[in-house]
């Protein structure tokens, strides 16, 4: 990992593979995870038996710093429950979605 998760810099590292999704994970980061002068997180919900824990939405954001820094990515259970609730309520069109993976793995080549 080339960025420090505990504050991952607003502009995309050096080598980072996607740079609008880490723009936009970034901000879902900032907007989720703002501690105060003490170091404890403003965020309701982010504090679970006296810990500081990332919240559901900072977790998120999180995976998504790495996914855009060219991590390989897994099958997120918070991704996959996010996706679902977009693609359930028609903010994500599944048709375009394909279209853009076949276009990507098109453009990657043969592999193997």
């Amino acid at each position: 990992m080339l960025f420090d998760v505990d504050n991952p810099p607003v502009e995309p590292p050096d080598g980072c593979r996607h740079r609008l999704l880490w723009r936009l994970c970034r901000a879902l980061w900032e907007d989720h995870h703002r501690p105060d002068c003490a170091g404890h997180n403003l965020t309701v919900g982010c504090a679970q038996n006296d810990q500081l824990v990332l919240c559901h939405l900072a977790r998120l954001a999180v995976e998504g710093l790495r996914t855009a820094n060219g991590e390989q990515a897994v099958a997120s259970p918070l991704w996959l429950g996010f996706a679902r609730s977009r693609i359930a309520t028609g903010d994500i069109n599944l048709a375009a979605v394909m279209a853009e993976a076949r276009w990507h793995r098109r453009r990657a080549g043969p592999t193997g």
